[in-house]
């Protein structure tokens, strides 16, 4: 840490809530004592840098404070709910002290982020601005005007009209949607805001007024993009705690009664004894509990946060603590974007002038997304707090320059060496509120080289390549593109250029060892909102713990997260392919999540078309879907629960036809469409087929030229009749188009039917669709099964592992 406070006194009654503040701050020398009478004897001998302490007789202290230390940052802890706490608090302020307020309820690691937060207003910059700056804020459902008389990096003094009573904003009284406007021009927002001190101001030369200096976060974060989900499976739960326990993450309990009073656990372990998981420490003090007492497990990992309610089954009088391991963990994920680290060749510089100060100033970018990115800066004499707006050059790798807008969504400090402590190192975080489309392109193609340096762009590899690759890894695909035929190569080969190197639609990553490829694996937008992974190969002889494969898919996935539209990810696999089934079974039951992820199954039926074949006698009349089919089949399958499907397949109502999406393949040559066909019953459709409609290539197993059926009802006595129906008219939609076959995906109640029509099962398939908050989690799965297997067994039996 490059700020110089080292010194810090906490001054509280309650022990546990001493040991809590002080194991809050790790890298500081923490003093605790019981009474502000033992305080001010502590301050006469060394005065502290920061002091913690309740707000009883709080102007007194702040009295004894300014004799002896008078450069000291002062925190109370006040609870919102203690009226006589914040009295004592707003009579200090108007009193002209200067300090903050930590609230009483903080617990685990947001209490440490707050006292961090506390400590970066010590040196750092703040302007007194000469042109005026217009502030308006909520409060209490009224909307005030004020003048902004100076503003800094984590807050501003404002000038508030004298009428409006000092008792409306007393300490820790909270603003919404506080901005500030420079000539009517929005240059920073903030969704809250506290008040610090409140001030009336009467002088001779001076207009009265109030004065406020409120304070807010280093961080505008939005609500997760899902709601939490819980992994309940035993195995699961000990094995997110070994490794955490692995990366030495910080383990915190508390009390499920009394939220104030956390302790982190030190150097935690895990036993199982008689078949039961527990987690004994050294606590950084004593738990207030007793054995059977309810205690609450909450830890921070990988981007997201962890949670679980254990039982407390023993603790000693040193500390030593003995905890039943949840039986479920709740997980969050706080991550949008991947960002990652750009290359030596890939380097991206940020020119800007800052709003607040007007200085020129130029940054190398440390992280980046298409989404945002962060660069360094020096909050003691640069100012740009969270919620700052303001435009910028971006210096692309190739030379070229992006004009874009940006929008500080968070700073944060740096742990960098100050031999003179003035630098105050920071890093600012910032999200695109604009960028051109040449610069995201680039964006992601330095994040495949960062996430996997021996992956290329597949689309620039010659088709031929790639296709003698598929075979030597006896890649198994989609019949009618036999490898000895030169006239599918061209026309798979004209896809595969306009398909993945504009980039747009879909990914193809080559893994190259010198000049050999020896694994490649393709992202396609296959609906709106999916991205879909396909034709994974590695050629055989190539140990798992190269991690080829686990390089391909990580990169993918993850470019699809970076992807800001797409919401799911979805991959197939064969269930006779003994590798896939086993890890894609296991991955989907571990992290099944009602709403969030669907596994399905289905059999992959063909029919040749190149002869004739007579069409049934006695078949159902079937036509053209209407708006209302639409309607009906979403409906249908909310009502089943399927809402995944739904939204990961395009199936509303409106999108269905995927007009949106085949508007955008058609800007590169491509086609996308889909078609629905319906037999009707008395009160409403009997079955259904959807029949999808795509350039030959897209997928090479050709899921963008199947069918497949929905039948609400399987014991209507014209159900197996109605299949038969819509299966030739599915035929002949196939035949209408010039397809070499007809593809249908269906259920294993519809089997017999097709072959019945002529059809050949090859094979049960798996496919599962997963959301995108749940990335994070997969990756660490994915990993953790490698790490393991490359421990357990060097035996390839990842050669040859392929795609359906």
């Amino acid at each position: 840490m490059s700020v110089p406070m080292r010194d810090v006194l906490v001054v509280h009654p309650n022990a546990g809530r001493r040991a809590a503040l002080a194991s809050a701050l790790p890298s500081h020398r923490v003093v605790a004592v019981e009474s502000k009478v033992e305080a001010a004897l502590r301050m006469v001998n060394v005065a502290p840098a920061l002091i913690i302490a309740p707000p009883d007789d709080a102007r007194h202290f702040l009295r004894e404070v300014d004799r002896s230390a008078p450069d000291a940052v002062r925190v109370f802890i006040c609870s919102q709910t203690d009226p006589a706490g914040l009295e004592e608090l707003m009579q200090s302020a108007a009193e002209g002290h200067v300090f903050s307020i930590l609230d009483d309820t903080l617990a685990g690691p947001e209490l440490g982020r707050t006292i961090s937060h506390l400590l970066q207003y010590r040196g750092c910059a703040s302007v007194t601005l000469s042109t005026p700056y217009s502030v308006r804020f909520g409060l209490h459902g009224q909307t005030y005007q004020a003048r902004c008389l100076e503003m800094g990096n984590f807050g501003a003094t404002l000038q508030l009209p004298i009428e409006v009573p000092i008792t409306a904003v007393p300490p820790g009284t909270a603003l919404q949607d506080v901005f500030i406007e420079r000539e009517g021009q929005l240059i920073f927002r903030a969704a809250w805001a506290h008040v610090q001190r409140a001030q009336p101001v009467r002088e001779l030369d001076v207009v009265p007024h109030l004065r406020l200096g409120i304070s807010w976060s280093t961080a505008m974060y939005q609500p997760p993009q899902a709601p939490s989900m819980t992994t309940a499976e035993p195995s699961e739960v000990v094995s997110t705690l070994r490794k955490a326990l692995r990366r030495e993450i910080g383990l915190w309990l508390q009390m499920a009664d009394n939220h104030s009073i956390q302790i982190r656990l030190e150097s935690p372990s895990i036993d199982v004894v008689d078949d039961i998981a527990i987690l004994r420490g050294q606590g950084t003090s004593l738990l207030p509990g007793t054995v059977g007492d309810v205690v609450h497990l909450s830890f921070e990992m990988g981007g997201q946060s962890y949670s679980g309610v254990g039982s407390l089954l023993d603790i000693s009088p040193d500390g030593k603590t003995m905890v039943r391991i949840p039986r479920s963990l709740t997980l969050r994920n706080w991550r949008t974007l991947p960002r990652f680290k750009p290359g030596p060749n890939h380097r991206f510089l940020l020119s800007f002038k800052a709003p607040v100060t007007g200085q020129l100033t130029t940054r190398a970018v440390l992280d980046l997304s298409a989404g945002g990115l962060s660069f360094p800066f020096d909050a003691s004499c640069e100012i740009l707090p969270a919620g700052l707006q303001f435009d910028a050059s971006l210096l692309l790798p190739d030379g070229s320059e992006a004009e874009c807008q940006l929008e500080i969504r968070s700073i944060q400090m740096l742990r960098t060496p100050s031999p003179d402590g003035q630098l105050r190192p920071f890093r600012a975080g910032v999200r695109f509120s604009r960028l051109p489309e040449h610069a995201r392109r680039s964006i992601l193609d330095a994040f495949v080289t960062a996430r996997c340096p021996s992956a290329i762009n597949g689309g620039h590899v010659p088709f031929q390549e790639l296709w003698d690759l598929m075979e030597a890894a006896r890649y198994r695909f989609h019949p009618d593109y036999p490898f000895n035929s030169s006239k599918d190569v061209e026309l798979l080969e004209d896809a595969h250029r306009k398909l993945y190197i504009p980039g747009e639609l879909g990914r193809s990553i080559v893994f190259r060892e010198g000049q050999r490829a020896i694994g490649h694996l393709a992202g396609l937008r296959s609906h709106s909102r999916t991205w879909l992974l396909q034709q994974l190969c590695v050629l055989p002889g190539f140990h798992r713990n190269q991690w080829v494969s686990y390089e391909l898919s990580t990169t993918l996935v993850e470019f699809g997260e970076a992807l800001e539209d797409i919401e799911f990810i979805r991959y197939t696999w064969r269930r006779d392919n003994r590798w896939p089934n086993r890890f894609g079974s296991w991955l989907a039951r571990v992290m099944d999540s009602p709403g969030l992820s669907l596994l399905r199954h289905y059999n992959y039926m063909r029919l040749p078309l190149a002869t004739e074949r007579q069409r049934p006698a006695g078949l159902l009349p079937v036509r053209e879907s209407t708006h209302a089919d639409r309607v009906w089949l979403e409906n249908h399958l909310r009502a089943r629960g399927e809402w995944v499907r739904v939204l990961g397949e395009d199936l509303e109502a409106d999108r269905l036809e995927l007009d949106a999406l085949g508007e955008r393949f058609h800007q590169h040559g491509l086609y996308r469409h889909r078609r629905m066909f319906v037999v009707d019953g008395e009160d409403g459709p009997l079955a259904l087929a959807l029949a999808e409609e795509g350039t030959p290539g897209l997928s090479l197993i050709e899921a963008t030229n199947a069918f497949w059926l929905v039948v609400p009802e399987r014991s209507h006595p014209r159900a197996r009749l109605a299949v038969q129906s819509l299966t030739e008219r599915c035929v002949e939609h196939a035949r209408e188009r010039g397809r070499p076959s007809a593809l249908g995906f269906v259920d294993g109640e519809d089997v017999e039917v097709l072959l019945e029509a002529g059809f050949t099962d090859l094979g049960r398939f798996s496919e599962w669709i997963f959301h995108r908050s749940l990335i994070r989690r997969w990756c660490e799965l994915w990993k953790s099964v490698f790490e393991r297997f490359v421990r357990e067994s060097d035996v390839d039996v990842m050669a040859g592992v392929e795609d359906p």
